[in-house]
């Protein structure tokens, strides 16, 4: 039996961050393969400048090419901009229908899991690889953000660089793996998850997209590859 993780988002654009959530994963818990979901077109994240779907997806795959345990899931697997996770998922583990199934998710998203749709059902089916993150807010639910899972991962209202210590993140995370526990089991659901032992992310794709409208160069904080991609298609001017 293989272990798959999903990791969902807007990748908009997809930055290193992205890249240390889904390696730290796959070192942490011997994952054999992490599927990248990503979003189309979020509804409670449209914006003016948002990248097509199309590009978003080609600079997920410049990201991962050198990593033949990351994937990109097939279109199919969330066919619309109103997706259900747990459609997601139960399209992806047709595809692989013996191996175990993790979600890799922001804590910040986990607070919304009780809210999701058939929560119960997505609830037992996968482990959940809670990554730190520095807001710990309630947020609303919409269908895209559960694809999402981490969302813009490190993107926070201000568009500014995300400062936070790792370790009362990692105390946060916690502290919220333990909360959603509790509300899940008043739905009689178990849920199994973890915390990714990582750093602190300082790197936004808000921060990036800025970054971009401003002319700052993005070196190091977005693969080279994708770096090479947005400037040649003007993207986020």
């Amino acid at each position: 039996m293989g272990k798959i993780a999903i990791l969902g988002g807007t990748f908009d654009p997809v930055h290193w961050g992205h890249v240390l959530v889904a390696e730290t994963a796959a070192s942490q818990f011997g994952l054999d393969r992490v599927i990248w979901v990503p979003d189309r077109s979020p509804p409670h994240k449209w914006r003016p400048d948002l990248a097509s779907f199309e590009r978003r997806r080609e600079m997920l795959e410049l990201a991962i090419g050198d990593r033949p345990d990351f994937l990109i899931s097939p279109p199919e697997a969330n066919r619309s901009d109103s997706s259900f996770a747990i459609d997601t998922l139960l399209y992806l583990q047709k595809l692989y229908p013996a191996d175990h199934w993790y979600w890799i998710i922001g804590s910040d998203a986990l607070l919304t899991l009780p809210k999701w749709h058939r929560c119960r059902e997505i609830g037992r089916l996968c482990d959940w690889l809670v990554a730190p993150r520095p807001s710990q807010g309630d947020g609303e639910t919409g269908e895209t953000l559960e694809i999402g899972g981490v969302s813009e991962w490190g993107d926070c209202p201000s568009g500014k660089p995300l400062d936070a210590g790792a370790d009362r993140m990692q105390v946060q995370a916690n502290a919220v793996g333990r909360r959603v526990a509790e509300q899940m089991a008043l739905l009689d659901v178990e849920i199994r998850w973890e915390v990714l032992s990582m750093p602190a992310i300082e790197i936004s794709s808000s921060h990036i997209r800025r970054c971009c409208a401003e002319r700052i160069d993005l070196r190091y904080l977005v693969p080279e590859v994708v770096r090479t991609y947005i400037a040649a298609h003007q993207l986020y001017q």
